[in-house]
């Protein structure tokens, strides 16, 4: 159908204008459906722009389909490079032309002189080699460089017309048709111009294959390898290595891999590199653009798989690698010194950002920090490590959906109203889970004697954690479902009671089965009895601890869940109360 229409339209006087120029009937454009009119317009449009063009369109270029192959393949160096392959057989014909380039049958000159004969006119180059000049002559010209046959032609002019001055320009060049074969992405007979080299070949064919050859391809030319390129030397060492230019004929031809050999670790370019037999491990380490300022050169490891098993393969230190020679799969590694770092906020003398060794704890950056200020409060010391937090965000999701899920069991099912009223309970439970954020907090001890007595308390800092000293603070916090939410002077041993008759007492609403306690060392408590009995007194308070009154589901369902909740909301409202000191900076 498309078809016919365009047909049509091919058939029909236009008078709709694009860019000045009359195209079509605007009736018929309107009666055409809205993709087909904009697929019309598009293609007169590109039509026009190649025809306005002086030289040939550009190549077009696609993302190759990708494969499925290993990682280690996945990995080579120089894939990337020919990722984009040509869907034109034709490569773009550039104005600008090396001098050195050689003419032949195909290529057209266009002479220009200027002076009482001046004249302009495009020659041909026949067959035979020559072209035909008019008031000039015959002159050959195939075989010479552009640059020497622009001098020849110039010469020649001077000799038949005095005062005379001429230019020579190559217009456009021959086509050729040349055969990539071997291990390449596409093999097959292609038409290039005459101004292509290996390059283009191999970039219109979609380069070499997963197993072909990046330093190993052969320029074949009479059946004879008139050179063999290796494309490492241009893509990691920046040298020529496309000098010759094709010939109609010519056989680009990619030899199949040999060795592979991988480097990871401490090296600026970890890559898969292709290897010759007289390379060696430190040939690897050059590819790789040398070892990174972090390598640690004192252990470097080889593993080579041998009879079915990785064996690690005593390489003898750095010196060693000149001599070393690797063999096909092997992988180097060489271990990098690990950077970690972490910030240290609060009631230190030295607060900020610090770098510390892998294996490296609180014993060993607190005194780097200058040590704790006079007004430092350890025991409420925080620690949030990015992997925690990652964990505590998946745990809090979860825990999210577990109570979309039940409050949507119960919406069909709920009709008492107890039970519409445990449900909006719930759903405040729900508000407040999801606005909290979640913290990364880790247990630790803070107390710079204890971890002296025993460095086994000490916990090994991770890159990117962030330790909060508090300032000593001489209150008690409580929140939730009390009469007045706020402080309390801390008194010592005074139980949870005293602080909640201290805000007047429970709400109306409060769950007085379930109080939930958090010290400033990060450990949360639930008070499991009547906080007014006996048993609720076996709760030690700490200055800064938190106590959180929950509200009161009256059908008791979600127990569970509801504790976790609670459990994470004090969690973060304690790592919050930690940051005062940093926050008031």
């Amino acid at each position: 159908m498309r078809i016919f229409i365009l047909s049509m339209f091919l058939a029909i006087s236009t008078s709709i204008s694009i860019e000045g120029q009359e195209v079509f009937d605007s009736s018929f454009l309107e009666s055409l459906p809205d993709g087909v009119r904009q697929d019309l317009l598009d293609q007169v449009t590109d039509k026009k722009e190649l025809e306005d063009e002086q030289y040939r369109r550009p190549s077009t270029f696609v993302q190759k389909p990708t494969n499925d192959e290993g990682e280690l393949l996945s990995n080579r160096f120089g894939v990337n490079i020919f990722d984009m392959m040509q869907t034109t057989l034709m490569p773009l014909n550039e104005p600008n032309f090396d001098s050195s380039y050689v003419l032949d049958f195909g290529d057209v000159l266009e002479v220009q002189t200027l002076g009482q004969r001046g004249f302009v006119t495009q020659v041909e180059i026949k067959r035979d080699g020559s072209v035909s000049i008019p008031e000039i002559g015959k002159l050959y010209v195939a075989g010479l460089s552009l640059d020497d046959a622009t001098k020849k032609i110039q010469k020649k002019i001077s000799e038949t017309s005095i005062g005379v001055e001429s230019f020579v320009t190559l217009v456009n060049v021959r086509d050729i048709q040349v055969i990539v074969a071997g291990n390449v992405f596409n093999p097959g007979p292609y038409i290039l111009n005459g101004n292509s080299n290996v390059f283009h070949a191999l970039t219109i064919s979609g380069g070499p294959s997963d197993m072909g050859s990046f330093r190993e391809i052969e320029l074949v030319r009479d059946n004879k390898v008139i050179e063999v390129i290796d494309l490492y030397d241009t893509f990691i060492f920046g040298k020529s290595s496309f000098n010759k230019r094709l010939r109609s004929g010519d056989i680009v031809f990619v030899k199949p891999v040999q060795n592979l050999v991988s480097v990871i670790g401490g090296v600026k370019r970890p890559f898969v590199y292709e290897l010759k037999e007289t390379d060696t491990l430190d040939t690897v380490i050059s590819f790789a653009n040398g070892l990174s300022a972090d390598a640690d050169i004192s252990e470097i490891n080889l593993y080579r798989l041998i009879d079915g098993k990785v064996e690690a393969i005593d390489v003898k230190g750095i010196d060693s690698l000149k001599t070393f020679a690797p063999v096909d799969n092997d992988r180097l590694v060489i271990r990098r010194f690990s950077f970690r770092s972490v910030e240290i906020l609060g009631a230190v003398n030295n607060p900020g950002t610090y770098i510390v060794n892998e294996g490296e704890g609180l014993l060993d950056l607190i005194p780097r920090a200058g040590g704790y200020s006079s007004n430092a409060y350890p025991f409420g010391g925080v620690l949030e490590n990015l992997n925690t937090e990652k964990i505590n965000r998946m745990a809090a999701d979860e825990l999210y959906k577990s109570f979309l899920d039940n409050l949507s069991n119960l919406s069909g099912k709920a009709t008492s109203g107890s039970a519409l009223e445990g449900a909006a309970s719930t759903r405040l439970i729900m508000e407040e889970l999801k606005n909290s954020p979640v913290s990364g907090r880790v247990s630790a001890e803070f107390d710079i004697n204890v971890l002296a007595e025993d460095p086994s308390k000490d916990v090994v800092l991770q890159d990117g954690d962030k330790i909060t000293i508090p300032e000593f603070v001489n209150q008690v916090y409580i929140f939730g479902e009390v009469s007045s939410e706020g402080t309390v002077r801390f008194e010592k041993g005074q139980p949870v009671s005293f602080y909640i008759e201290k805000k007047g007492g429970f709400s109306g609403f409060a769950d007085e089965r379930n109080v939930f306690v958090l010290n400033p060392n990060g450990e949360t408590f639930k008070v499991s009895k009547n906080v007014f009995m006996r048993q609720g007194r076996d709760i030690e308070i700490y200055p800064g601890s938190v106590i959180f009154v929950p509200r009161g589901l009256n059908d008791g369902f979600l127990i569970t869940e509801t504790a976790q909740a609670y459990a994470a909301i004090l969690g973060n409202i304690g790592v919050s109360l930690a940051s005062i000191s940093v926050l008031k900076e």
